[in-house]
């Protein structure tokens, strides 16, 4: 009796053995299965992942170009505002070169008179008058200079010598007129009658205009004055 009831519990326990070593192979397989799952969905989803991303990244590549016509467009508007800025730079840098072109030089700047010491013997300083002009000229056709005492062109270079030195032609002593350094140009020695005053006048023929003092030389002395 005694051994039925051992050989029904051995049974049992080896029936119990078999159960839970099904049950240990069942878990084992479930834990390989869940982790082969895991292992194989996570490189799966990493892969969507990453295409996901390539996607996105694409996307956004496109946009990128699409969008990316804006930074241009920005830069171009920047560059168009910094070449308008420019412009107007380079405008006010062409209108400064333009004002330094049209502003005359200040040999030319009108009504000035320019006195510069000079270094010769004898002349004691050098004057230009920005706003000397021509005198005007009775004389047409091709101008010729002309150095014979009572011929118009000599009258008009004493005319332009009294304007330039400020002596009355009638208060003025003529003392000598020669070429200038040229055809067109002229130069006379002329004093007030006391000799207080005296000056060598450099004068340039002006076509249709008449001769025009250019230079004036003060003197300290007449001699050796031409």
């Amino acid at each position: 009796m005694e051994e039925r009831n051992y050989s029904r519990v051995q049974r049992n326990r080896q029936k119990s053995n078999r159960i839970l070593n099904i049950l240990i192979g069942v878990v084992f397989v479930l834990i390989v299965i869940t982790a082969v799952g895991i292992f194989t969905g996570g490189d799966d989803r990493a892969a969507d992942d990453v295409q996901e991303a390539g996607q996105s990244q694409a996307d956004r590549g496109d946009g990128g170009s699409e969008g990316g016509n804006a930074p241009a467009e920005d830069g171009e508007e920047n560059a168009g505002n910094g070449g308008e800025d420019n412009s107007g730079k380079d405008e006010e840098s062409a209108t400064s070169e333009g004002s330094a072109e049209e502003e005359p030089a200040e040999a030319d700047q009108p009504g000035k008179v320019i006195r510069t010491p000079s270094d010769e013997g004898i002349v004691e300083e050098t004057i230009v008058d920005t706003s000397w002009k021509p005198i005007g000229t009775e004389q047409s056709g091709e101008h010729v200079s002309v150095y014979e005492k009572g011929h118009i062109d000599w009258q008009e270079k004493i005319g332009a010598m009294a304007y330039a030195t400020g002596i009355p032609e009638n208060e003025m002593i003529v003392w000598f007129v020669k070429n200038g350094g040229g055809p067109q140009k002229s130069v006379g020695t002329v004093s007030t009658k006391d000799k207080a005053e005296k000056y060598n006048v450099h004068l340039e023929w002006v076509d249709g205009e008449g001769w025009m003092p250019v230079r004036l030389d003060k003197l300290n002395t007449l001699e050796g004055a031409w």
